[in-house]
């Protein structure tokens, strides 16, 4: 325990990245216990109360807003809200408005609303609540700490992952970095949804989330391809570990950098950071498993591509299996 603790101080970098998920935790299980969350279905003609809270909203307005071909690019409830809270304390019936669009919830004492659906007869929404004071801040304050480390463990000194460097040619290493990020590119357009975009993905955070994703699935597959190579020639076995060793940083700073960018958007979106939905579910499970292969000290090559090889299909499940079979709120993705 000691010696791990030293090492780990003498590497500030990875200490932070600890840190981080630690606090990420922290924030998830303080959003578990203490947060307020849900959905509630407002009318043209009622005025509803906000569950577990003094805030009563009224809807009066509500507008699909189309282009000019007709497709929806925005859904906007005009609510009013009212807080009795403050007229128990003699300080009289307050009544403000407030809009909520697409990725931009409505924020009021404490309490976010976003738009979730709406009647088909256009005269009533459903509103996701939100009340997380302390969980949303810790959490955000994890991904600022979680990015910083990132950024700062390739300028660490003395890493494992400097060493595996020295062993590899630079040019190879360049060379593997940009064809990597020409093929995360191309795939980027191939997959990411044509307009008409639906809109709770016309935001700049869709082209930047599935950007690194592909990034980190992109190289994902080389390290498989170094994989089935390193079994198929025993004389290259131990290069095309290091080699795939050396890709698994970045790979998987980008998965995680891009699970938790679409974090951020589903709280914009969709009222909570994090739902368990099947997509990001997986992509959690992907995330750990490579992280396994990060922690272990692999002495034998061919375990390890082997390993490479069997870890893939975590990809390929979590974006075709899931997509296709397990559907949930990322459907709009198959």
């Amino acid at each position: 325990m000691q010696s791990w603790l030293s090492s780990m101080l003498s590497k500030p970098a990875t200490l932070l990245l600890h840190i981080a998920l630690a606090t990420i935790v922290v924030g998830a299980c303080m959003t578990h216990f203490f947060g307020e969350q849900g959905e509630i279905h407002l009318r043209a003609d009622q005025a509803i109360v906000v569950p577990h809270s003094q805030i009563s909203l009224f809807l009066w307005d509500f507008q699909i807003v189309s282009d000019e071909q007709g497709n929806p690019v925005d859904f906007i409830s005009e609510l009013r809200m009212l807080d009795r809270g403050a007229q128990s304390k003699g300080q009289g019936l307050i009544v403000d408005e407030g809009t909520v669009r697409m990725n931009k919830p409505l924020k009021y004492h404490g309490w976010r609303f976003c738009q979730s659906d709406y009647d088909s007869d256009q005269a009533g929404v459903v509103l996701a609540y939100n009340h997380d004071p302390w969980g949303i801040g810790i959490t955000y304050a994890g991904y600022a700490l979680l990015l910083l480390g990132m950024i700062v463990f390739f300028f660490q000194p003395r890493t494992y992952f400097r060493a595996l460097i020295k062993k590899q040619h630079t040019w190879l290493m360049v060379g593997l970095g940009i064809a990597a990020v020409v093929l995360a590119v191309v795939m980027t357009k191939v997959v990411t949804p044509k307009p008409p975009l639906q809109p709770v993905l016309q935001t700049p955070l869709l082209g930047i989330h599935v950007s690194v994703i592909m990034l980190a699935y992109t190289l994902f597959a080389v390290m498989m391809i170094n994989g089935i190579l390193g079994l198929c020639m025993p004389a290259k076995r131990e290069n095309l570990m290091h080699l795939s060793q050396v890709l698994l940083y970045p790979a998987l700073f980008c998965l995680t950098a891009g699970i938790f960018i679409g974090a951020v958007w589903a709280n914009m979106s969709w009222g909570r950071y994090w739902g368990w939905d099947p997509k990001e579910t997986w992509a959690l499970i992907t995330m750990l498993v490579y992280a396994a292969l990060l922690h272990f000290p692999w002495r034998r090559p061919a375990v390890y591509h082997i390993l490479c090889v069997i870890a893939f299909a975590f990809v390929l499940f979590t974006y075709f299996g899931v997509s296709y079979l397990l559907g949930g709120l990322h459907s709009y993705a198959n």
